[in-house]
């Protein structure tokens, strides 16, 4: 893990994409619930396209043109365009404009932009991760091999003796009523919205694990999980242990769950095993 920070390429997409999430704020934030989540089309995965993911993703597309002309070339994976090559074929920008998009339709302030880098076909190869916090205006930052960062400090995952506070996302009542059986010891739990969120919320130890009840998109999980990886957590996939075997396209579909100790992982399967039951 370096303190130094990312290198010179990554950083300077890390810039592009501060400034794209700077923008978006002052654009989305100001507007109402009503006006958020007004329908303006139908994405990719096939979900209706609300205002709100129009604009961060317009912003963020822009910014990643950009970026793309500038080095030579990307691809984009999104939530809203599918795939998408700009003058190469890696690396990919998978990237979830919204993230928590019904916390954002709702008008709760907790949702992000999750953004990755990655330079080959799978999710093995993630090589950054940038999540933006729209609730906080807080940045998690990580490079393959390098290390995490939030808000450009360094960012150590601290040590946990036991499951004392887990997020849940996905957490439907019919889910969770299956879930909440095997969480029986654990004293808190915290339904943040956002699986990016949840990811980076382990990183930190602001929770000692996390476990996604519904199954997962790339978008979703893809900065996140390499933010959690670097800063020292441990994370796994359900039915997909390798991320080797995880395609970046939108149609993948898996299960997620993170904790500070690996050894609180199965407990976290398990839960979620139940959950989907």
């Amino acid at each position: 893990m370096s303190d130094a920070g990312p290198s010179p390429a990554t950083a300077r997409w890390f810039g592009r994409f501060a400034e794209a999430c700077a923008q978006i704020a002052a654009e989305a934030l100001p507007l109402s619930p009503a006006q958020r989540r007004e329908v303006t089309g139908y994405g990719a995965g096939g979900d209706p396209t609300t205002r709100i993911d129009r604009i961060a993703e317009d912003v963020l597309l822009a910014a990643i043109s950009a970026g793309a002309e500038a080095d030579g070339g990307v691809a984009v994976v999104s939530e809203e365009v599918g795939s998408k090559a700009l003058g190469a074929d890696t690396p990919v920008i998978v990237v979830d404009p919204i993230d928590g998009s019904l916390n954002a339709k709702r008008g709760l302030p907790w949702f992000s932009s999750s953004i990755a880098i990655v330079d080959g076909p799978r999710m093995s190869d993630i090589r950054a991760g940038y999540v933006h916090d729209f609730a906080t205006g807080n940045v998690f930052t990580a490079e393959a091999g390098g290390g995490a960062w939030l808000n450009g400090q360094p960012l150590r995952s601290p040590d946990s003796d036991a499951l004392r506070v887990v997020a849940l996302e996905g957490a439907e009542p019919a889910r969770l009523a299956r879930a909440l059986p095997h969480l029986a010891d654990t004293r808190r739990l915290r339904l943040i919205g956002s699986l990016a969120l949840s990811l980076c919320a382990t990183a930190a130890g602001w929770v000692d694990g996390m476990a996604g009840l519904g199954a997962a998109r790339t978008v979703d999980v893809a900065a996140g999980m390499l933010i959690a990886r670097e800063a020292g957590a441990a994370v796994s996939f359900i039915d997909h242990d390798d991320p080797a075997e995880i395609g970046l396209g939108i149609e993948e579909r898996f299960w997620v769950a993170a904790a500070l100790r690996a050894d609180d992982l199965p407990l976290l399967r398990n839960t979620i095993a139940a959950a989907d039951a």
